[in-house]
């Protein structure tokens, strides 16, 4: 149960802060500059640091511009996700002490390169597995190696929950174009 405070004599609601174990799953980010940003600011990691453990599973991202997500020192799984649109300033950013891990997600950006996908900002590692650029190998880890980020992230996905991605950029668009966003079908990647 979250701590409660009293100031004056009476209480008040419970203290936000961090929170771990967070899913987003099946869920639409349409038309946005800045979409999504896990932690505080960059001089928090006395809050931050050792929780924020979230995934991204199964989402529609269209037409944002940045931060699909970016994260600051937390432990961030990025799953068959769909990124489509105009091409943005980046998609998934790592910040300081932050740990993403992308898995089999599509990047859509007509005219673009495997560049547009990842940003460093102050991070140092991200690992990517089996993503697709345009239909194509998108090569993360050679794109985040550029632009001095590791690939040793210190966990795996598969060693904390059970999960199966699916795993050809066919099945994950037509999956999320189906039931990512409210009102539609639930269905089992």
């Amino acid at each position: 149960m979250p701590r409660r405070e009293r100031r004056g004599g009476r209480r008040t609601r419970p203290r936000a802060g961090p929170r771990d174990f967070v899913t987003v799953s099946d869920s639409r980010f349409e038309d946005h500059d800045k979409a999504i940003l896990i932690g505080s600011g960059d001089g928090r990691g006395d809050r931050d640091r050792g929780h924020l453990k979230v995934t991204f599973a199964r989402n529609l991202f269209t037409g944002i511009a940045q931060r699909a997500p970016r994260v600051r020192f937390g432990q961030v799984h990025v799953v068959n996700n769909v990124h489509r649109g105009r091409a943005p300033l980046y998609a998934l950013g790592v910040g300081v002490e932050s740990a993403v891990f992308s898995e089999r997600n599509v990047f859509r950006y007509p005219g673009g390169e495997p560049a547009l996908a990842v940003a460093a900002y102050g991070g140092e590692e991200f690992h990517d597995t089996g993503s697709w650029f345009n239909g194509r190998p998108a090569r993360l880890n050679a794109v985040a190696n550029g632009l001095g980020l590791g690939n040793d992230v210190g966990w795996d996905p598969a060693d904390m929950y059970d999960y199966r991605a699916l795993t050809s950029p066919a099945a994950v668009e037509r999956y999320v174009l189906r039931h990512a966003g409210a009102g539609r079908p639930h269905g089992r990647p």
